[in-house]
Order: C-alpha cells, then structure tokens, then sequence
C-alpha cells in the first residue's frame, strides 16, 4: 500500500525549516537550498509544493500570522486588554514574534519590486487592520477609549504607530524592550482616554524591573 502524504503537514514542516534557518542566519539565508537542507529533504520536493522562494516565505509568513493569532488574547479578555494584546503581537516582544517580526522585514525589503507579493503581504495586513477596528469599535461603544477619529482611521493610525514602533525596536533592541514596547502602546492609548483613565496595567513592572510584558506574551 502506498504511503500517505499528509501535504498540508508537509508543507508546514517546511515553513518551520524556514523559520529555523531565518532565526539562525537571518532572512537573507533562507534560500530554498538552505530550507531543504534544514528540512532533510530535496529542492525537488519544495518545488513540488512552492513556486519560488517568495511562495514559500509568503506561506511561512501566513502560517506564523497564524500562530501569532493563536497565541493573542481571548475573546473572554476585555477588550482593551485584547487590543494591546493583538498590537504587541505584531511588535517584536518575545522570541517568537522577533522571528516573525524578522519576516515581515525581509518581505518589506522585497515588495517593492515584487507587486504580486506586496499585493499578498497587503491583503493579510488589511485583515490585522480589520482586527484592529473591530476592538477599537468595542472599545468605543463601552466608553474605553474615545480617538479623535472614527474607528477606522483610529485602527490605521494605531497599526502605523505600531509599525514604526517595530522599525525602531529593530534599529535599537537594547533600548524597546518588550517591557518598553508595552509601555509606548499603552501611553499611546492613554491620549485617546475619554477622562484621563489609565490605561496601563497596575500590574503592570517598570522598564527597569522585568523585560517580559505584564500581560502574558512569553520569552
């Protein structure tokens, strides 16, 4: 009887050989040569399963948007608590998302010659802004937070000031800690407080006490 072939399976065990080979020698080593010799397995079967290179870390990229998902707050948290979770995910915070976060990067360096795959990388970021909005919208309606805009633009305001915090965060590591990254997005949300509420955490440490966030991200 002929082996079965779990293809799905098959292709996530490639994306984690990505993921090793980019946490070990950066986005720029992650060659389909370099994938397959982590995976144990020939080019031929990646080209069985991935087009290009782009094809096979834009899968890596879905499939650890994925897992980010997974690993963010529940639908039982408040919705402040799961906004700052969704936003920290996206930030370099814990081992995990600075890999993940080393991927976006490599695909930001590529999509402005690449308009397929900055078309792709786009319609998964509109679905974080989509994300975004919808606690924003809940945030709103229970008189958490009051932007000076309506939720969408608020949503694509805090994605940019997200964004931009991740680019300095891999400019000066030593500097946006995770504990730091908390901070600024919780401040950030404080200015938009209808009455002046803290929005931060009491829980939450001071940057000098801890470098793990307060509000469950692992390291």
């Amino acid at each position: 009887m002929p082996k079965i072939v779990d293809h799905g399976e098959r292709k996530k065990d490639l994306a984690r050989a990505l993921w090793a080979v980019v946490e070990r020698e950066g986005i720029e080593g992650a060659t389909i040569r370099s994938v397959a010799a982590e995976a144990g397995w020939t080019r031929g079967v990646i080209a069985h399963y991935f087009r290009d290179r782009d094809d096979l870390l834009l899968f890596a990229y879905r499939l650890a948007l994925q897992r980010e998902q997974e690993l963010g707050p529940t639908s039982e948290t408040p919705p402040l608590e799961r906004l700052v979770g969704v936003l920290l995910r996206a930030l370099p915070v814990d081992a995990q998302s600075r890999l993940d976060f080393k991927i976006w990067l490599g695909f930001m360096g590529r999509v402005a010659d690449h308009p397929a795959l900055a078309e792709a990388v786009l319609e998964e970021h509109q679905d974080y802004h989509g994300r975004i909005r919808g606690l924003v919208e809940s945030c709103i309606e229970e008189g958490i937070l009051a932007p000076p805009w309506e939720a969408a633009r608020a949503a694509s305001t805090l994605a940019t000031f997200v964004d931009g915090l991740g680019v300095m965060a891999a400019l000066d590591p030593s500097t946006y800690s995770s504990v730091r990254l908390e901070q600024e997005v919780r401040d950030f949300l404080q200015s938009w407080s209808p009455h002046g509420t803290a929005t931060r955490d009491a829980s939450l440490p001071s940057p000098s006490d801890s470098d793990a966030p307060s509000h469950g991200v692992r390291d």
